[in-house]
């Protein structure tokens, strides 16, 4: 019988602890402006401002609102020495001549979110 309600227990910690570290993390949105345009996954991420979600944490996925779809990414965070002052985004040389974006900096932010593009997921906007 005590077995049993230790490990009631021990289920009731582990949920209450996922809880708390779920509550723990917050999402953060910004604009950020693309200077090129750039692929991320099979899609294509056209220069201009577009609204960037992230949760707030070293490993997540970052969510950019590109027309009527709504790109997932995973990401993880890089710390930098300082704040950037402007929007930054970096690319790396496709085969085929295009650019695939590989990390975003935000501006005001002392991070860089490092994208895993080949894990991006595509869904509809709601």
């Amino acid at each position: 019988m005590t077995s049993r309600m230790s490990r009631i227990a021990m289920a009731v910690a582990m949920v209450a602890a996922l809880a708390i570290g779920a509550m723990g993390q917050t999402e953060v949105s910004q604009k950020v402006t693309f200077l090129v345009d750039g692929k991320i996954g099979s899609e294509t991420v056209k220069k201009g401002s577009y609204k960037i979600s992230w949760t707030d944490a070293e490993t997540g996925t970052v969510e950019i609102k590109v027309g009527g779809k709504v790109l997932a990414i995973p990401f993880s965070k890089k710390v930098n020495e300082m704040e950037s002052d402007n929007d930054r985004v970096t690319y790396t040389q496709m085969p085929d001549g295009s650019r695939a974006v590989a990390t975003i900096s935000p501006r005001g932010k002392n991070f860089t979110l490092v994208l895993d593009t080949a894990s991006t997921t595509v869904a509809n906007k709601k």
